[in-house]
C-alpha cells in the first residue's frame, strides 16, 4: 500500500486518528510551539497549526510522512 501525501488542510486530529504513531512528532514539537499541540489545535489544519505556532510547514509534512509509510509499511507485515 502506498501512503497517500498528506497535505496542509488535514487536521490535526485527521492525521492522529490515521496514523497514531503520529503523536510523537506533534509532542516533539510542543517545546518549539511553546503550547501542546494536540490540547491547542487538535481541529486546525496542518498549515492552521504551523502558522499561529510559528512552525515549518515542510518540515512539518515531511516528519509526519515519515511516520506515516514507516507505520504502513509495519502494518503489512
Amino acid at each position: 500500500m502506498t501512503t497517500e501525501p498528506l497535505t496542509p488542510d488535514l487536521t490535526l486530529l485527521e492525521v492522529l486518528s490515521r496514523w497514531r504513531q503520529t503523536e510523537a512528532v506533534f509532542r516533539r514539537l510542543e517545546e518549539e510551539a511553546g503550547v501542546c499541540l494536540l490540547c491547542h489545535a487538535l481541529f486546525d489544519t496542518l498549515a492552521e497549526a504551523a502558522e499561529k505556532y510559528k512552525l515549518d510547514l515542510e518540515r512539518l509534512l515531511t516528519e509526519l510522512q515519515a511516520v506515516a509509510e514507516a507505520t504502513e509499511k509495519e502494518e503489512e507485515k
